[in-house]
């Protein structure tokens, strides 16, 4: 590495910039996720005393959400852009097709009240050896 370049890198204004949002980021995050842990007992209790959600809060369970991928997205240097409150608050969640079917749930019991049939996988291990006939 060029000596000369790594001076010029240390003298750019922007990175320290960059270097002051993400201390205040990071210090945000931890704050979100206090109201997460909140959000996830209240949600929990209510479940437990009612049966359902309290669906009135999946908009903001939803933001919120977006608002922890757009921050992490920040510190990672995955982009430039300022979260909220340097950028409006995030609506939607941070996930394209979330609800697909094809992707795995979690299910505590069948509807018909079967055990889950236990998956295995086949084929080459990681290690490239195949697997036995008998299980």
């Amino acid at each position: 590495m060029d000596p000369q370049a790594a001076a010029e890198n240390l003298k750019d204004r922007t990175t320290w910039q960059r270097l002051v949002f993400m201390v205040l980021f990071a210090l945000i995050i931890n704050v979100v996720n206090t109201v997460l842990l909140v959000f996830i007992v209240v949600q929990f209790l209510f479940r437990l005393v009612t049966g359902k959600l309290f669906e009135n809060a999946a908009a903001f369970a939803d933001s919120l959400a977006t608002y922890v991928h757009d921050i992490a997205r920040f510190l990672t240097f995955r982009t430039d852009v300022l979260p909220w409150p340097f950028s409006p608050w995030p609506q939607g969640s941070p996930m394209v097709g979330d609800d697909d079917p094809a992707q795995p749930s979690f299910e505590f019991h069948r509807k018909d009240g079967a055990a889950h049939p236990r998956q295995r996988r086949r084929g080459p291990r990681p290690s490239g050896e195949q697997p036995s006939a008998t299980p």
